[in-house]
């Protein structure tokens, strides 16, 4: 069985869709509505489609830390299947493919191993990230959503599982028509906060809810008015620059080498004007080493917001 079928039939993934040109027609709520579905990707595809990490840095040989602040052992353990270790592995070096391949292979024979199922997800993400097309994109999406969920309902309470579904979810969010996404976006929002109520110290959810409230407060009022039919008035109201700043300075606080979570936080200081606070991120983002696939695209932005802010 190909790396193909097995997935896509899991998630059960639909390619087809509307474009743009579907929408239009002179009944002004359908202009509304075409408005609605393109401000609500570019809200939720700047948070996500740039916003989490696709694979892990590796503090030591043995633990695997991710975006949050929980610790996987890839060492040997009792009951755990040996090729585990080797598919992390894989996916450290950036073999996405072939890391997922090994999972699927764990799964066919383990439908329950709630550690091939959560890392299968995260290798669907990379592989989305990594893929050209929003259509490729969007089914490998659904992909990770299926096995996330599928995590979640073996570990409700764990937090890999979680994690994974909150990015699967919300990479498919920026990419969906405005009634999906209507329904993505709330549970985007309600899953970085359940991740923040297990632990307190998670990365990832820090900078999905900073960089959601820093492109929420510098939406014009128009655009604010629309997104409040998909975001939601009270996720609306409570955000603030205040919330943007201090969510987005604790990532980076608890992950310091992430290169993501500084080039976001660059950027809510370059929105501010507060230039020598952004030109300092960009210039970290530049020097930190390449731990995940999209780094060195992350790096190609720094790099232009100093070229063209700062020369």
């Amino acid at each position: 069985m190909t790396i193909f079928s097995r997935p896509f039939r899991a998630a059960g993934v639909r390619t087809s869709g509307l474009s743009d040109a579907d929408f239009i027609s002179r009944d002004p709520r359908v202009i509304v509505n075409l408005l609605s579905r393109r401000l609500l990707v570019s809200i939720l595809g700047a948070i996500f489609v740039m916003g989490q990490p696709a694979a892990a840095a590796q503090t030591n040989p043995q633990t695997d830390v991710r975006p949050g602040s929980q610790a996987i052992a890839n060492g040997p353990q009792p009951g755990r299947d040996p090729r585990m270790a080797e598919a992390h592995g894989l996916l450290d070096d950036h073999l996405v493919m072939e890391a997922l391949r090994l999972f699927e292979d764990i799964i066919d024979e383990d439908p329950e191993n709630f550690e091939a199922l959560w890392a299968a997800a995260r290798s669907a993400v990379a592989q989305g990230l990594l893929s050209r097309g929003r259509r490729v994109q969007n089914d490998w999406y659904r992909i990770a959503e299926s096995y996330a969920r599928r995590a979640t309902e073996i570990e409700p309470d764990d937090l890999e599982g979680l994690y994974w579904l909150l990015s699967a979810k919300g990479l498919r969010a920026a990419q969906t028509g405005a009634r999906d996404a209507s329904t993505l976006g709330g549970e985007v929002y309600d899953l970085a906060h359940q991740v923040l109520e297990t632990d307190s110290l998670h990365a990832g959810a820090y900078h999905a809810l900073g960089k959601l409230n820093f492109l929420v407060r510098r939406l014009s009022f128009f655009e604010r008015f629309v997104a409040r039919n998909f975001l939601g008035a009270d996720v609306m109201s409570s955000t603030s620059w205040e919330d943007a700043e201090r969510y987005l300075e604790r990532a980076v606080e608890l992950r310091p080498e992430y290169i993501l979570f500084r080039l976001d936080l660059g950027r809510m200081y370059l929105q501010r004007e507060r230039m020598e606070e952004a030109r300092s991120q960009f210039h970290r983002v530049l020097e930190l080493p390449l731990l995940e696939p999209p780094d060195w695209r992350f790096q190609e932005i720094a790099e232009r917001h100093l070229a063209e802010s700062f020369n």
